[in-house]
């Protein structure tokens, strides 16, 4: 309770610092929109000139995208301090976090949201909802499914963005990290299985952005095997150990900004 008070106190900072800039606020979510607006406009007039890409159809295709708009505007929306941390390391910023009887992975990861998504995000799910009850027309177990996947991606990005905190810790090197990351997420706006082995498989299970952002869209068109979304939950909840054994190994191995 007393770590989940801390953190809405962060939240609520956030939102007042976001909120008091009305200007740039505006400027950033409409830049966001017409972004997003082109490329659904590009996936929209190549499915009118072909009927199948890869054996999708264009109302597939750009759901795929929708989907992977959902989960890359809500991971951005809550681990934006992430983007922020090697300044807090560098400066000696991050020796006061540690003094603090506060968990300092909370604090690095969720310090410091970014509620210009937020409004990305409210009309982004409207636009599913949508398309979901129009062109998808779901069971109830597909349904349910996708918000199981929806959280396994969840759990996916968390375990990368505290291993890119780790690494910051031992390397100082986030953004580049960052920007790596944004890149390889970008290849998968549309499906993985348009790409041939060994990248699918590498970007699935290596580098699980094809886990994150394909398989919750996959799981809502009735396309993935039970067999894989338990898999995809073995592998989530092993990643999170993984991360959270380095995020402790890099932590012992931090020398504050005075040494």
């Amino acid at each position: 309770m007393k770590i989940f008070k801390v953190t809405l106190r962060y939240f609520i900072n956030s939102l007042e610092q976001n909120i008091s800039g009305p200007t740039v606020f505006l400027l950033f979510f409409t830049s966001k929109l017409l972004r997003y607006a082109l490329f659904m406009s590009f996936l929209y007039y190549l499915g009118t000139g072909v009927k199948l890409i890869g054996g999708y159809t264009w109302e597939q295709m750009l759901f795929f995208y929708l989907i992977f708009i959902l989960i890359d505007t809500i991971v951005q929306m809550f681990f934006r301090e992430v983007y922020r941390f090697r300044s807090l390391v560098v400066t000696g910023g991050f020796d006061m976090v540690l003094a603090k009887p506060f968990p300092p992975l909370v604090r690095c990861l969720l310090g410091g949201p970014d509620f210009i998504d937020l409004g990305v995000l409210v009309i982004l799910s409207i636009v599913i909802i949508y398309f979901t009850s129009v062109y998808i027309h779901p069971s109830l177990s597909q349904t349910l499914s996708f918000f199981l996947m929806l959280s396994n991606a969840f759990i996916v990005a968390t375990a990368f963005h505290i291993l890119v905190l780790a690494i910051g810790i031992l390397t100082l090197s986030v953004d580049h990290l960052v920007m790596v990351y944004r890149d390889l997420t970008a290849l998968v706006r549309i499906p993985v299985d348009l790409f041939t082995e060994p990248v699918r498989s590498l970007i699935t299970f290596v580098i699980p952005v094809g886990l994150m952002f394909t398989f919750p869209a996959k799981t809502l068109l009735g396309l993935l095997s039970p067999s894989l979304i338990l898999f995809s939950f073995i592998f989530a909840i092993c990643y999170l150990l993984f991360a959270l054994k380095f995020w402790h190994f890099a932590l012992r191995r931090y020398s504050s900004a005075s040494s």
